[in-house]
């Protein structure tokens, strides 16, 4: 990858609705050439897909979370679970849009999920911890969410 692909990527990350030619437009790049790469990141599997943005305030699902979750060593007579078949039992979820592994003092993965009420993200949080191999739950709501925007040059800093 070179700067160009960077500057596609990191425009794509932010606005990923956009034509070629307004990609081509923003980067000062041929538009063949924004078509060409994108292509090819796609193919490589660097681009895997590309979602909308959405102003959840103006929509059923208003209430956003994060849920920080610990898992478990050991589940007695049971083991261990494996950090994947965890994760797997999370993806089936549809309220989560996120699933995060992250390297924390307490906590090993963090999810972001929606909700229409407060009710829901407390129904939520109790269906997480009967989840096996989950040990601890932390959770916060989301009271602003900014979309940044793109920034067409790319800088290694």
């Amino acid at each position: 990858m070179d700067n160009k692909d960077e500057s596609i990527i990191r425009v794509l990350r932010r606005r990923a609705g956009l034509s070629s030619r307004t990609l081509s437009r923003m980067l000062g790049i041929p538009i063949s050439t924004v078509h060409r790469r994108i292509k090819r990141m796609e193919q490589k599997g660097i681009i895997t897909g590309y979602k909308a943005l959405i102003n959840f305030e103006k929509t059923a699902w208003s209430i956003g979370a994060l849920a920080l979750i610990n898992l478990t060593e050991m589940i007695p007579g049971k083991g261990h679970i494996p950090k994947r078949d965890i994760v797997q039992s999370l993806s089936r979820l549809e309220k989560i849009e996120e699933i995060m592994e992250v390297q924390a003092a307490n906590f090993d993965l963090a999810l972001k999920a929606r909700f229409v009420s407060l009710k829901k993200l407390g129904e939520f949080i109790e269906s997480l911890r009967s989840i096996k191999g989950i040990e601890e739950t932390s959770s916060a709501i989301i009271t602003e969410e900014m979309v940044l925007s793109p920034k067409p040059h790319f800088s290694r800093e």
